[in-house]
């Protein structure tokens, strides 16, 4: 389920802390719009083909945003 909060900024540290973390995720404003432009250089990265140090980690971080899709 996805609910929306509108906290105050300076209550809102203290209300993240009172959260059950393993029950919760939380989820920055802009977090999905950030979400589909780093998959669209993940699927850029891939059709490319190219080769870089952090392959690895691109090919991790891709399965990732697909997980959580």
């Amino acid at each position: 389920m996805l609910l929306h909060l509108l906290i105050d900024d300076d209550f809102i540290e203290e209300f993240v802390k009172s959260l059950p973390m393993d029950k919760v995720s939380i989820v920055e404003k802009e977090f999905q719009e950030n979400k589909k432009l780093l998959q669209k250089e993940l699927d850029n990265y891939n059709q490319t083909k190219q080769s870089n140090p952090y392959q690895e980690s691109m090919q991790n971080l891709n399965v990732w945003l697909k997980e959580k899709a």
